[in-house]
C-alpha cells in the first residue's frame, strides 16, 4: 500500500475508488466501508484508496478521547484489508474549515481522480460537518463521480462504532470490543524494566510502555502475546498494584507462559483475549501470590477450552 502525506504535490494518473473516514480502531464498521471500496475497485479495473486525518479532527477540536488504535495499528489493518493507496491528509485550520464542496472537487475529484467515493452511514466532512452522503449525491452529477453509501454493522443488537468499542473497553468488556472490533483488542510497546516485585514473588512480568492511548480497565486479562514471531499465552495486569505498589502510576505487565529469556527493550504485542477478575488489594503479599497463582492456573484453562 502507498502512503500519500503531502497532497499538494499529488496528481493520479489512473481513476480511483476513494473512501473517507477517520477509521479509529478499524472495526467490523469501517472493514466493511473499506472492503467494499476495495471490491469495487477490482469490480470496476480501479484503484482503491482510502483517505483519514491526523490528528484526529476530534483530538484537533479538543476533545477528551483515548484513540483505540496507533496510526501504525491502522495502517496495518489497511494493508491487510487490500487497499492500493492512504492518503494521510494533515487536519489542520484550513482543512477544518473547507467548504465540502471545495474539499470534494479539488481534492477527491481533481486530484485523486474518484470515480466512486464511499462513505458510512453517518460520515460528516467538511466545515461545520456539512458534508454528507446526501451532499456527495447532491453533487455528483455536476463532479463526475458516484456516492456511495455503506450501511452500518450492527453485531448482537449492538452497532460497531468507535464510542461502543470504548465503552465496551473501558467497562472490561472485552469479548464485546473483540465482537464490534472484528478481532481482539491489542496493547503493544517496549518492555522496560521495572521493580522487581513480581519476579520476587515468583511471577516475573514484562513490563510494557504502551504506545496505546486507551488502556482498558484495571484487571487481569487472558493475553495472547508477540513477540519476535512467536506466540504464547500469558496471564496480564492492569492496575496501580494496591496490595504493593504506591496506588499511583497504572501497570501494564503481562506474565508470559513457557517463555525464558530476556524480554527488556523488545517491542510486544498482547492481546486482551478476555476479563477474568477486577483489580483488588489484598491483605497480605502471600495473599497476593496465592491469588496469581489460581489466577493463572484459571487462564490456562480458558485458553485450554479455546483450543
Amino acid at each position: 500500500m502507498e502512503i500519500i502525506r503531502d497532497i499538494s504535490s499529488f496528481q493520479s494518473d489512473r481513476n480511483m475508488v476513494v473512501s473517507l473516514g477517520n477509521f479509529d480502531g478499524v472495526h467490523a464498521g469501517h472493514a466493511q466501508l473499506i472492503r467494499r471500496t476495495v471490491s469495487l475497485a477490482r469490480e470496476k479495473g480501479l484503484e482503491s484508496a482510502l483517505v483519514t486525518f491526523e490528528p484526529h479532527p476530534l483530538k484537533f477540536f479538543g476533545a477528551d478521547i483515548s484513540l483505540i488504535s496507533t496510526l501504525d495499528m491502522k495502517i496495518r489493518e489497511f494493508e491487510r484489508l487490500g487497499a492500493d493507496k492512504l492518503f494521510l491528509m494533515k487536519f489542520d485550520e484550513h482543512l477544518a474549515g473547507i467548504n465540502p464542496e471545495i474539499f470534494v472537487s479539488e481534492f477527491l475529484v481533481k486530484k485523486m481522480r474518484a470515480s466512486f467515493i464511499v462513505v458510512g452511514y453517518d460520515y460528516r466532512f467538511g466545515r461545520g460537518r456539512a458534508g454528507s452522503y446526501e451532499y456527495l449525491v447532491h453533487l455528483s452529477s455536476r463532479l463526475g463521480f458516484t456516492a456511495v453509501q455503506v450501511p452500518k454493522v450492527v453485531v448482537n443488537g449492538v452497532t460497531a462504532s468507535s464510542t461502543n468499542i470504548r465503552k465496551a473497553l473501558l467497562s472490561g468488556d472485552t469479548d464485546s470490543a473483540a465482537l464490534l472490533l472484528g478481532r481482539n483488542f491489542t496493547i503493544a510497546g517496549t518492555v522496560v524494566r521495572g521493580d522487581g516485585i513480581a519476579t520476587g514473588i515468583g511471577f516475573p512480568t514484562a513490563n510494557i510502555e504502551p504506545v496505546n492511548e486507551l488502556i482498558p480497565m484495571n484487571g487481569i486479562y487472558a493475553a495472547r502475546v508477540h513477540v519476535d514471531g512467536r506466540e504464547y499465552d500469558g496471564a496480564l495486569y492492569i492496575g496501580e498494584r494496591p496490595t504493593v505498589g504506591s496506588g499511583l502510576k497504572k501497570r501494564v505487565e503481562v506474565n508470559l507462559f513457557g517463555f525464558s529469556g530476556n524480554l527488556y527493550g523488545k517491542y510486544i504485542e498482547a492481546e486482551v483475549v478476555h476479563f477474568m477478575r477486577s483489580d483488588r488489594k489484598f491483605g497480605s503479599v502471600d495473599e497476593l501470590k496465592a491469588q496469581i497463582m489460581t489466577d493463572c492456573d484459571n487462564i490456562k484453562v480458558f485458553f485450554e477450552g479455546q483450543k
